[in-house]
């Protein structure tokens, strides 16, 4: 006979048993492990021998471009000598002045001008008569021939280290008591790649 078979229940899952879990301690930054404190940093830092060797290649370029764009010594000198003659409301005037290039390379003149402030406070200006025209000039005006020299042309070439001595004229409108009594007269050579040249009297 067949035996008498009860169907089985199914079984119930089986819990798992829970561990407790000590309490969450805030960290004691007195009592850090020493693994941990002493441990391998994170980020390492480079090479020091390559970081050296950048640092002094960055100063070498540096230092070659501060070589290279150096300011040029500007020339220095100073007028010797100012002579006057008047011409009707006009003065003209013959600047003798004497300077030198401390440069490492040849100045060449571009041009010259002079302004005055008269005692008024007004500001006159006037570009250096040609060198060619300056014979003409000093056979007119005998007074300003006094110590000639030579005259200081646009063009002219002032070697390295040399020291340059000339002459120039102007003229201005003013009659020569107001010239005599001005308050400045500039006199500004101005050189081809190369700062100008300020003289003051």
């Amino acid at each position: 006979m067949p035996e008498n078979t009860s169907p089985t229940s199914p079984q119930a899952p089986r819990e798992t048993p829970t561990i407790p879990q000590p309490p969450q301690t805030a960290p004691d930054a007195g009592h850090v492990p020493m693994t941990e404190e002493f441990d391998r940093a994170r980020w390492t830092l480079p090479p020091l021998v390559p970081v050296l060797i950048a640092l002094a290649a960055v100063a070498v370029v540096v230092a070659v471009v501060a070589f290279v764009n150096r300011p040029a010594p500007n020339p220095s000198g100073s007028i010797t000598k100012m002579l006057t003659a008047e011409q009707g409301d006009n003065t003209m005037v013959a600047v003798h002045l004497k300077f030198n290039n401390p440069g490492e390379k040849p100045l060449f003149i571009k041009s010259i001008k002079s302004e005055i402030e008269g005692a008024d406070g007004k500001k006159l200006s006037d570009m250096a008569a040609p060198a060619v025209d300056m014979a003409r000039y000093l056979q007119g005006f005998p007074q300003l021939a006094e110590g000639k020299v030579e005259p200081l042309k646009e063009e002219l070439k002032i070697p390295v280290g040399a020291t340059q001595e000339g002459m120039v004229i102007f003229s201005f409108p003013v009659a020569k008591p107001a010239f005599d009594g001005r308050k400045s007269f500039t006199l500004r050579v101005d050189f081809y790649d190369h700062a100008p040249m300020v003289l003051k009297q």
